[in-house]
């Protein structure tokens, strides 16, 4: 559901103000398409249960012959709903349903493009502003290395390494740069962002939720709470009470016939009451065909409830395991990969600064930190996506 707090926040901020995950969360049901797809959807499965639920109209003709008496006038009504309207009603219950679960997981789906989108967006310029680092730095020493071979302290060879290692530099932040282009336009259309408005400031960091424990597989036993599962679980439903209408049908039910005749000049007082029933006569077919197609539905549908169990526990289970093991290489990237890799390549920079070490060792440092820093960035990238992942397998929109 839109978070009703948040919205009127998206009428008054600017385009240049900064954007939390929940705000984003909250634009993209305001102003994407699926929300009101999906309630459409709702709305007109609810109206199929009150429309399974009417009571057929009855048929009523007049006529008018020349024998007497001349006019004639009839009500016919068919009993055939006694025994079908009641699994046509709970077939159609089970179609809202259907339709409830869709809409709970589109709304998971959407939440889980969002995230996905803006931890994209974080990770892509947390990397442009790392490799940016990188570069001025690699432009510092590419400069210290001009001054030197200018005294004499190096040769033309380690001059030119250190102008290399510059200009890869500054290719590895053109890429950045491009590659958080990219992904800003990717989450300004999973969020309905503004054509040609600035990008916002994103609110958030890719070790968000990190300190959180991993968590455990819900629901070991059902699964048919997930609307992932609970869709299916109504088909088949759905199915099995088509089933039982086709076999009710085949139970002849009559129509009764309720009426009057009159304009009888040689009883001009009184009208004729007439009363009948017609009775369906199982002479061609008794029904059976439609009722056995309706089993063998019933059936497939039953045969694919079995499997989507089956899938949804898989799918748990691979996005819990996910989720752990991406945690713990966040965890190993962000505390231990990230800050040794700076100490070294720090150590390195000052060292040969202070010309207390050759050009190799410097060189692999900063490939180390520019290598680890890629890796780092994508552990994190990581954890977020399969945090998200998770919650699109639970429908969680939240």
């Amino acid at each position: 559901m839109l978070n009703l707090l948040l919205f009127p926040l998206l009428l008054v901020q600017g385009p240049q103000d900064s954007l939390s995950l929940d705000a984003a969360l909250a634009r993209a049901e305001a102003r994407r398409g699926q929300p009101r797809a999906a309630a459409a959807a709702v709305a007109a499965a609810r109206a199929g249960v009150r429309v399974a639920g009417t009571i057929p109209n009855p048929l009523g003709s007049y006529s008018y012959t020349e024998d007497l008496p001349r006019q004639h006038v009839s009500l016919e009504q068919s009993l055939d709903w006694l025994l079908t309207r009641g699994a046509d009603r709970a077939a159609a219950r089970s179609g809202m349903r259907r339709a409830e679960a869709d809409s709970a997981q589109a709304a998971a789906d959407l939440a889980a493009e969002v995230r996905t989108a803006f931890y994209g967006v974080i990770a892509a310029r947390e990397l442009e502003r790392l490799t940016r680092e990188q570069r001025l730095l690699a432009d510092s020493l590419a400069i210290l290395g001009r001054e030197r071979l200018a005294r004499g302290d190096i040769a033309e060879l380690e001059r030119d390494q250190l102008v290399l290692e510059a200009t890869r530099a500054a290719q590895r932040e053109s890429r950045a740069r491009e590659a958080a282009g990219v992904a800003w336009a990717r989450l300004a259309r999973s969020i309905g962002w503004d054509t040609g408005a600035p990008a916002p400031r994103l609110v958030g960091a890719l070790d968000d939720g990190l300190a959180d424990a991993p968590s455990a597989r819900p629901m070991d036993g059902d699964l048919s709470a997930l609307p992932r599962l609970a869709a299916v679980v109504a088909d088949s439903a759905a199915a099995t009470e088509r089933a039982h209408r086709a076999a009710r049908a085949q139970v002849p039910l009559p129509s009764v016939l309720l009426g009057a005749d009159w304009d009888d000049p040689g009883n001009q007082d009184r009208f004729l009451a007439v009363l009948g029933i017609s009775l369906p006569l199982p002479i061609w077919h008794h029904g059976s065909g439609t009722s056995e197609v309706a089993k063998s539905e019933a059936l497939q549908a039953g045969a694919s409830l079995t499997e989507a169990r089956l899938e949804t526990a898989r799918l748990l289970t691979e996005t819990d395991t996910r989720l752990r093991e991406s945690r713990g290489r966040a965890v190993a990237a962000r505390d231990s990969l990230l800050p040794v890799a700076r100490r070294i390549r720090s150590r390195a920079t000052v060292a040969y600064r202070l010309g207390e070490t050759g050009l190799v060792p410097l060189l692999e440092a900063l490939r180390a930190e520019r290598d680890v820093t890629a890796e780092a960035v994508d552990d994190l990238l990581a954890y977020q996506e399969a945090r998200a992942g998770w919650q699109q397998a639970l429908g969680n929109a939240q």
